[in-house]
């Protein structure tokens, strides 16, 4: 009997409540019930399941709402006061702690963790070993980030077991820095949420989208492209894309109809169509679709090349002067 994939998304905003935050209040609560409303409406679209659990940290934790049904969360307003000192190691590890008793039967269900302070830490009574050791034995399906205000707090962090690339620094002495912050949690979930689709279960790049997807996946949902639509160009000194795409085929060059090989991370707009070519059969796939399947956003995300196994991603140039890097590929629309 075929079963129905329900992917239930359990959401864990950790929060700073301590003194230093109370200037910002109510920009926190402002851009928490803003994004509720956005893991509503997104939900609903890509038929997902949200819940959501909110903790605040200060001088002890407290749970202010857990696993619910984020089409039923309630605003922050009234819920949310600062004072005290900011106990984060504490606070994370209760979120985390608590979430490991909510159930994976049957469903495709997936942790996100986002701890969020502008200090450092300076009350837990757990130590930082207790945190680090717990956040490494998580499973694959767990992404545990952390919004930090300062390059002492992402050391901090690092030393607490938060992945490198799932730690963010925002502007914690404005409200201008909290919307900006806001935004950026927008994106990172926009970017979750639509991959999960493509069978990501967690990340460890939170904030460099690491994009990867299976050989299955794409031989089922792709098209490949006419072998003589297309032609590919070994690259052997680093060159400007122009004159060497010209010297090739002899014809004007045409912005748009030349991609070049991800092979480090790099910012992509949400404009730039994707490629994807078999190492094996040499078959390439371009288009929407391939950008769809590797779970690229609509606006500008960075991204870091995953494991693709038999393939190689190429991204759309829309510049003259792109520099091609040695030891690439090129591929050529004609």
């Amino acid at each position: 009997m075929k079963k129905i994939t329900n992917y239930i998304n359990n959401i864990t905003f950790v929060v700073d409540a301590s003194s230093s935050m109370s200037h910002l209040s109510k920009d926190v609560v402002k851009v928490f019930d803003s994004q509720v409303e956005y893991l509503k409406r997104r939900s609903k679209e890509l038929e997902q399941e949200t819940r959501i659990s909110l903790y605040v940290f200060s001088d002890t934790v407290s749970n202010i709402v857990f696993n619910m049904d984020c089409l039923r969360m309630p605003s922050l307003a009234g819920y949310y006061n600062a004072n005290g000192m900011t106990a984060l190691i504490d606070g994370t590890v209760k979120a985390i702690e608590d979430a490991k008793k909510i159930p994976e039967l049957y469903g495709d269900s997936s942790h996100m963790l986002l701890v969020f302070t502008d200090g450092q830490e300076n009350r837990s009574r757990t130590k930082p070993d207790t945190l680090k050791t717990l956040i490494n034995s998580l499973a694959d399906n767990w992404t545990v980030a952390v919004f930090v205000p300062d390059q002492m707090g992402v050391h901090e962090c690092k030393r607490f077991g938060f992945p490198t690339n799932n730690i963010s620094v925002w502007d914690a002495t404005s409200s201008k820095g909290v919307s900006e912050m806001g935004e950026k949690v927008r994106q990172v979930t926009e970017n979750y949420m639509t991959q999960r689709a493509s069978g990501v279960r967690g990340t460890k790049d939170l904030f460099q989208l690491n994009v990867s997807v299976s050989s299955d996946q794409i031989r089922s949902k792709l098209d490949a492209l006419d072998p003589t639509k297309y032609m590919m160009i070994n690259v052997n000194k680093k060159t400007p894309v122009k004159p060497f795409i010209e010297s090739w085929t002899q014809k004007p060059y045409v912005v748009g109809s030349t991609y070049y090989q991800l092979t480090k991370p790099e910012n992509v707009q949400g404009y730039k169509q994707v490629a994807l070519k078999n190492k094996l059969s040499g078959k390439v796939y371009v288009g929407e679709a391939s950008r769809k399947m590797l779970g690229l956003p609509d606006h500008e995300v960075k991204v870091t090349p995953g494991k693709l196994a038999n393939y190689e991603i190429f991204l759309q140039s829309t510049s003259v002067n792109r520099n091609l890097v040695k030891g690439t590929q090129c591929l050529v629309i004609l």
